[in-house]
């Protein structure tokens, strides 16, 4: 007789999963024990997989078994923005990627039960034409942000709290790559952007925020064929870099508090703007405070200093952690609506992945642990309890 796969087995599910764990299909094939073409074969849906290697594949991707049977939902990104779109990140971006379809299904599930607040992104008059897009233009556009967030003119206490609060949905992970910090995504009803947890770097990690901000501000009508195109891909980051810059450093203030152009004087200025020396000479320069000479020789003593990989403070604060999900989240169980199992149950995600993505580290880790047995009170033994 014929043996006959698993009928309701969603393809791409398994490429999702896969690629979420970094393993090609030669991998994955090795590690479950048949070959890469049947592996091909479940992918394209031209073959369904049987019982025993779903469970194969439940087991050594770390996902619920019902996991390959929950079609996927969430529409796929459109233009996402990378800092960095060499070869040399592919595969950190395909595995960012998977987890980001995880990330979305996790913000539509909490949808059906909270209301995040409203997207606020004022008409700010932005060219649909990117080129079109000059300095003088991004500096207006970052002042008339802050004015319609009433940020004032000074330092912003916390940015990825603004974006939340503002209707933006930010969320943490790993990229396992040194060369990717963040990537958005403008989606309606809640723009996406994504952090990197693998450097923890406080005014590295603000300073994305703010970048990835410029992206869903000023290129929301990039087309991603565009950003394939190394020459327009710099523009686009450049002008992202300009207002991340404008945004979090506005012209007159920080120059008023500018004692001096010198690194010694961008120091004094890093804790209390919250941004590095390095963002600090960038803005110099974008505001003709100093000329390309000068803008060479403080980098060459930046580097003298040993300052260009790691700067004085980095070290000194956390960075700024996403709170919307994670509450989000924690309101759900709190107020009983759901229990940690139904929520598993309901993301078909490992609770394991939901922790790293929510950033609630070990709060579904109980949901995978046995039941542990306890003693009847009223019996005198010295049975030892099972332990954990």
């Amino acid at each position: 007789m014929p043996v006959h796969g698993v009928k309701n087995f969603v393809p791409n599910r398994l490429i999702q999963a896969k690629s979420s764990r970094g393993l090609s299909s030669v991998n994955l094939a090795d590690l479950i024990g048949v070959s890469p073409s049947s592996i091909s074969q479940y992918e394209r849906g031209a073959q369904k997989p049987r019982q025993e290697i779903v469970e194969k594949l439940a087991k050594t991707l770390n996902v619920p078994m019902g996991y390959f049977s929950r079609e996927l939902k969430v529409a796929q990104p459109k233009n996402l923005f990378y800092r960095s779109m060499s070869a040399a990140t592919k595969a950190s971006r395909i595995v960012s990627e998977a987890k980001y379809l995880w990330m979305l299904e996790i913000v539509d599930y909490v949808l059906e039960y909270l209301d995040f607040p409203k997207l606020h992104m004022p008409n700010l008059d932005v060219p649909r034409d990117y080129r079109k897009i000059d300095s003088l233009r991004i500096e207006s556009i970052a002042k008339q942000l802050r004015e319609a967030w009433t940020l004032g003119s000074g330092p912003i206490t916390n940015v990825v709290r603004t974006l939340e609060s503002n209707g933006i949905v930010v969320c943490r992970t790993y990229f396992e790559a040194e060369t990717q910090d963040a990537f958005s995504e403008f989606r309606i009803p809640h723009p996406m952007v994504v952090l990197s947890s693998d450097k923890e770097n406080f005014f590295r990690s603000r300073s994305d925020a703010a970048h990835e901000l410029g992206h869903l501000i000023l290129h929301r009508n990039v087309d991603q064929t565009v950003l394939n195109k190394s020459s327009e891909f710099r523009i686009i980051e450049n002008q992202a870099h300009h207002f991340s810059s404008a945004f979090l450093l506005p012209a007159t203030s920080y120059v008023n508090d500018l004692w001096d152009v010198s690194l010694d004087a961008f120091r004094s200025l890093k804790p209390v703007w919250n941004t590095s020396i390095a963002m600090q000479i960038m803005r110099c320069r974008q505001l003709g405070l100093i000329d390309k000479i000068k803008e060479k020789r403080l980098w060459i003593n930046l580097s003298r200093r040993k300052w260009r990989k790691k700067e004085p403070l980095d070290d000194s604060t956390p960075v700024e952690m996403p709170s919307l999900i994670r509450e989000s989240i924690r309101m759900l169980i709190e107020e009983k609506v759901k229990s940690k199992e139904q929520v598993v149950g309901d993301l078909l995600i490992s609770g394991n992945d939901i922790d790293n993505i929510v950033g609630i580290p070990g709060f579904f880790e109980d949901i995978s642990r046995p039941f542990r047995p306890t003693l009847k009170r009223h019996i005198d033994t010295n049975i030892v309890p099972f332990k954990r």
